[in-house]
C-alpha cells in the first residue's frame, strides 16, 4: 500500500525525466501554461472558430487542406472578409490537391478582392512533375497570438452534417489552446506559410509570445511537416 500511495510521484518524476527526451526525438516544441477545450465535429468546432475570427483584433492564420465553397466555407470566408475590413491581417493557406474540385478560383478572388492574403500549397509545376505528391493536411486557426485550433477538421459543410436531410456530420475532433502553446502552433504556420511567399512578417509571430504565471497544462506542439 505505501508502494501504491508513491506510486503517483514516482510517475511524476519518471515524466519529467523522460519528456525531454520525447520532445527531442518528435521535435516537440513544449510550453507551460496552457488550457485546452476538446471539440466535436463540426457543430462545436465551428462556432467557436467563427467567434474567434469574429473578434481578432489583429490577425488571423487559417491553414486548412480543405476549405470547400459551400454554405459552411462562405460563412467563413464572410466572417473572414468582415475582419479583413476591420483591418484585421488575415492569411489563409490551402492545399491545391483538397481544395482542387471543391474550391472555384472566383472564391479565393472573392478573398483576395476584400484584402485577404490567399496563397496556395503546392500547385503543380512543369519543373517538378512529381512535386504534387508533397501536400499539406495541417488544421491550424490562430488568432491574435492568444488562441488557437487544431485536429483534423477541414471547413465544409461535410462536417456539419444535413439534419434536414436525415445526414450526420462527420465525425471528427478538434483543440482550443489558449496559453503559450499558442506561439507554437503560430510557428508552424509560419513555417508552411514561407513555403508559398515572403515569410510571415515578425509582428505578426512576436504577439503570440507572451508569457503567463507558469501555471496550466504543459504541452507540446509537434509541427508535421508537409
Amino acid at each position: 500500500m505505501d508502494y501504491l500511495k508513491r506510486l503517483p510521484d514516482d510517475c511524476s518524476i519518471v515524466g519529467e525525466l523522460t519528456r525531454p527526451a520525447f520532445s527531442r526525438v518528435a521535435e516537440a516544441l513544449e510550453s507551460r501554461d496552457n488550457t485546452v477545450r476538446l471539440l466535436r465535429d463540426g457543430t462545436e468546432n465551428y462556432p467557436r472558430w467563427l467567434e474567434a475570427i469574429r473578434a481578432a483584433r489583429r490577425h488571423v492564420h487559417l491553414e486548412n487542406y480543405i476549405l470547400k465553397a459551400d454554405g459552411a466555407g462562405q460563412e467563413f470566408a464572410d466572417a473572414l472578409i468582415d475582419a479583413a475590413r476591420r483591418g484585421v491581417s488575415c492569411r489563409i493557406l490551402y492545399d491545391w490537391l483538397g481544395c482542387l474540385a471543391r474550391t472555384p478560383r472566383r472564391f479565393w478572388q472573392g478573398l483576395r478582392e476584400a484584402g485577404i492574403d490567399v496563397r496556395c500549397y503546392n500547385p503543380p509545376r512543369l519543373s517538378s512533375p512529381l512535386g504534387w505528391i508533397s501536400r499539406d493536411h495541417r488544421k491550424v486557426l490562430c488568432v491574435d497570438g492568444e488562441i488557437g485550433f487544431t485536429g483534423g477538421l477541414c471547413i465544409a459543410q461535410d462536417w456539419i452534417g444535413r439534419p434536414d436531410r436525415n445526414v450526420a456530420p462527420w465525425r471528427d475532433t478538434a483543440i482550443e489552446v489558449r496559453g503559450t502553446a499558442v506561439a507554437h502552433l503560430e510557428q508552424s504556420f509560419a513555417d508552411s506559410w514561407q513555403t508559398a511567399g515572403a515569410p510571415l512578417p515578425d509582428a505578426e509571430l512576436a504577439a503570440s509570445s507572451a508569457r503567463r504565471d507558469g501555471t496550466g497544462l504543459i504541452l507540446g506542439v509537434i509541427p508535421g511537416r508537409p
